[in-house]
């Protein structure tokens, strides 16, 4: 598969990311749903009533565009659908591994000039209001068209120009993006209040901004308590760069990991010992259900919101993790100039979907890239 293929192959799935996002959605009532949500009188998705929130700005669209994402995301804290919280847990940490990944190559030398690979914050709000299925492809195809790093991966291109912004770029993760994430989802009322739930999950949804300020209060901490942190002779960059970037790298692989072995495990136990579990997940979690979305080209309508939301991040999480993947793989296929042998392909693609089986497509695409920076940088600071 050409370099001109693997693109082709990413604007496809983004194509097919917009129409099970968006297209499908329109056609199986899901939007409908959403829009009632900024009716006067609205009421929270569930079976429990409480007021939907729809000011949480002042600012007319942007309030409306939070109480449609608000009112989306919490069907899967409310706690009532245990399939739609195990497919957002896993689409948010097989999200998150990825944003390691792009973050880090917003970091490289051989990027540095590409506005496109160093703009994430832009690229994430992308994310936050489009869907990853929808914008990634498109990150990934314009990465492997414009990246230096990846087109030649010598030690001076994959090398990064401030190391230390990799050693915190995890905390900044967990600050920015982890922490609304676990307060949103806090059961109500009996922690937090229904209108603080919501208000929490309104804040989720600017986690990339919220990243990006995390990032730059540690890097400022950092150029205070050590100034000449920023300042390394090339030696030092590439070693720190290798130190830093196993441990990011492992931080992505415990995310990838972690949600996907619950969200698989779970769904095994359904399929194979059903009798362990009540009714109600017996029938959530069944794999008709859980594992495999609706056929997004058919006439098949939701008949409640949560439906419809089950195959909304279904499908985001089978084409954005897959597009990760397939653009993991491309880049460590580069390395080796082989990237448009179809045999090498073939082996690489049943190599990274046995890891991705186990530990998760981004989890996947971490190894592919981790290796090849071991490769390229670690015989240069022995």
């Amino acid at each position: 598969m050409a370099g001109t293929g693997v693109r082709l192959t990413l604007l496809v799935l983004s194509s097919l990311g917009f129409w099970t996002l968006w297209g499908f959605p329109l056609k199986n009532n899901l939007l409908h749903f959403l829009g009632e949500l900024s009716e006067p009188g609205a009421s929270i998705p569930g079976p429990v009533y409480a007021p939907m929130k729809q000011s949480f700005t002042g600012i007319g669209p942007l309030d409306k565009q939070l109480t449609t994402l608000v009112g989306f995301f919490y069907t899967a804290i409310d706690g009532n659908r245990i399939d739609i919280s195990l497919t957002f847990l896993n689409l948010g940490s097989q999200v998150l591994a990825a944003w390691i990944l792009i973050t880090t190559e917003s970091y490289r030398v051989g990027n540095k000039d590409s506005f496109i690979i160093k703009s994430i914050t832009l690229f994430g709000l992308s994310v936050a209001i489009v869907g990853y299925a929808c914008v990634a492809p498109i990150w990934f195809m314009l990465h492997l068209w414009l990246s230096k790093a990846t087109k030649n991966p010598k030690d001076y291109n994959l090398v990064l120009d401030q190391p230390i912004r990799l050693a915190l770029a995890p905390v900044a993760t967990i600050i920015g993006f982890g922490i609304p994430s676990v307060v949103m989802a806090l059961p109500a009322p009996s922690v937090l209040s229904f209108e603080a739930k919501q208000n929490w999950t309104a804040i989720q949804q600017g986690w990339p901004l919220w990243i990006y300020l995390a990032q730059k209060a540690l890097e400022t901490l950092a150029s205070w308590s050590d100034p000449m942190v920023s300042m390394r002779t090339e030696q030092q960059k590439r070693a720190e760069t290798v130190k830093y970037m196993r441990r990011a790298y492992l931080f992505a692989l415990s995310s990838s990991a972690f949600a996907h072995l619950t969200y698989t495990g779970l769904g095994l136990v359904a399929w194979f010992a059903p009798e362990m579990l009540s009714t109600k997940l017996q029938v959530q979690l069944s794999p008709d259900n859980f594992f495999i979305p609706p056929n997004p080209f058919s006439d098949v309508t939701a008949t409640t919101l949560p439906n419809g939301a089950l195959w909304f991040l279904q499908w985001d999480l089978i084409i954005g993790t897959l597009a990760t993947m397939v653009w993991g793989v491309a880049v460590a296929l580069y390395r080796k100039g082989n990237q448009g042998s179809l045999e090498a392909w073939v082996s690489a693609l049943i190599k990274y979907g046995l890891i991705a089986a186990a530990i998760g497509p981004s989890g996947a695409a971490v190894t592919a890239i981790w290796g090849r920076d071991e490769l390229v940088l670690k015989s240069k600071t022995e």
